[in-house]
């Protein structure tokens, strides 16, 4: 019984002292995300306010370099696609299709740097777009494409698991805001709730 607390306890401090993630200043990661993202703003459409967009598809790549133990600097690719929407005008039926993308600078803090569960938080500043595909069932000549952007701005946290000392996975819950211009898409900023899931390498 002894033999086999002391074989129980032993396994247990090397589990707790040979923890995979090897988070240290000068490391990197590179990451994907696949998720949704569910629209918050509203937009102008022929005199009626509705929804920019349906939830849908989020696609991300994420390059950070570990400049302190809990703190990581880096740049976050991002595009979303905002599903269509149908409705009714004076023109007739009406499908409205939408899509969003950000390009930002990231910085990001970890709460348990040499654990192999890593909750965090993260903020990024940078540029971003939008474009609305209005397309009208009878009256195609008043069928149009805009785009409009401008600063973008997320906030989120979320939580890294290390599989192994070079491969992540995780989980991640963002805020997005990008800014526009109402004469374009009917709306002066763009906003979005996103939940990704990634997986990333380390190196």
């Amino acid at each position: 019984m002894k033999l086999m607390t002391a074989t129980i306890m032993t396994s247990l401090m090397l589990m707790t002292t040979t923890a995979k993630a090897v988070i240290t200043p000068g490391t990197s990661q590179v990451s994907l995300s696949l998720g949704a993202s569910n629209p918050l703003s509203y937009n102008d459409v022929d005199g009626q306010r509705m929804e920019f967009g349906q939830t849908g598809p989020s696609l991300g790549f994420q390059a950070l370099y570990q400049f302190l133990p809990n703190l990581a600097v880096g740049a976050d690719l991002n595009f979303k696609r905002l599903g269509d929407r149908d409705f009714r005008t004076g023109r007739g039926p009406v499908q409205v299709e939408s899509s969003a993308w950000t390009m930002l600078a990231v910085g990001r803090g970890d709460f348990l740097p040499a654990s192999d569960l890593r909750p965090y938080v993260m903020m990024g500043l940078g540029l971003g777009g939008v474009k609305r595909e209005v397309r009208y069932a009878f009256t195609p000549a008043f069928d149009r494409d805009t785009r409009s952007g401008g600063v973008a701005l997320a906030l989120g946290s979320g939580i890294d698991f290390d599989i192994s000392p070079s491969i992540v996975a995780g989980a991640e819950l963002r805020w997005n805001y990008i800014d526009t211009d109402y004469s374009q898409v009917g709306t002066n900023s763009v906003r979005t709730l996103d939940l990704n899931f990634k997986v990333g390498y380390k190196f």
